[in-house]
């Protein structure tokens, strides 16, 4: 699974330029294909020590380079597994990480949970996602996660905004890439007024309302919808 990030249509990386990156990078879990019949089948991902465990990988798209100096060199675009099909018409995924997972102690995490780039603190968890743009005298940026935990560090007990993205691709096939869509992410942002603006996901931000818009999640009165920011690029 090749990802890739794509403003209007058109691949972006972290290079200064009319629009570019600077950040984007985000963990994806329960990996599923669904078969001709509706079956549903897992793929198990191969670990690799840095970016992938079984159940969970970090895409990262950044380079360090550019507009993203507060990344890493290395990145992670193509994400693999196994699973028990060949033939099938539909990927699903969800962007983020699972609730037994993300209020466990990241110091004692395995890889890539133990990224502390991708950590707010014990009790909130991890940021599923971090993604920015920069058009040279304005930008944006998001960090969405989970928020309103309850309960004590290690021993959390829920959160009223669990804040993850189910994605489903259709027509997927491994040929294929998954574009991120930064301009659907942030189409509700001024990015002309000469004004950054950002979204950690707090309740009282104006900023995160077109966002969660975008990804298909309530926000306050907002309802949820369908994630709109992914798209099958062949």
């Amino acid at each position: 699974m090749q990802f890739t990030a794509v403003w209007q249509g058109t691949e972006i990386g972290c290079d200064e330029g009319d629009i570019s990156l600077s950040d984007l990078r985000f963990f994806i879990s329960d990996l599923t294909v669904v078969d001709h019949l509706g079956g549903l089948h897992p793929i198990s991902l191969v670990e690799d020590g840095r970016f992938q465990q079984s159940n969970i990988a970090l895409v990262d798209l950044e380079d360090g380079q550019g507009n993203c100096l507060n990344g890493t060199p290395e990145r992670h675009a193509t994400v693999t597994g196994l699973t028990d099909v060949s033939d099938f018409v539909e990927l699903r995924f969800t962007v983020g990480v699972p609730f037994s997972m993300n209020h466990a102690n990241p110091l004692l995490a395995s890889a890539p949970l133990d990224d502390a780039a991708m950590h707010w603190h014990w009790r909130s968890g991890y940021k599923f996602l971090r993604a920015g743009v920069s058009t040279g005298d304005d930008g944006t940026w998001l960090h969405l996660g989970s928020t309103g935990c309850e309960g004590t560090v290690q021993n959390i007990r829920s959160c009223r905004a669990p804040n993850r993205v189910y994605v489903s691709l259709q027509n997927f096939a491994p040929t294929n890439r998954i574009g991120l869509d930064l301009s659907a992410l942030f189409a509700g942002i001024d990015l002309a007024d000469g004004e950054s603006s950002d979204c950690s996901s707090g309740p009282a931000e104006p900023a995160c309302a077109p966002v969660f818009e975008a990804l298909g999640l309530p926000f306050g009165e907002q309802a949820a919808l369908d994630a709109s920011v992914f798209r099958v690029l062949r």
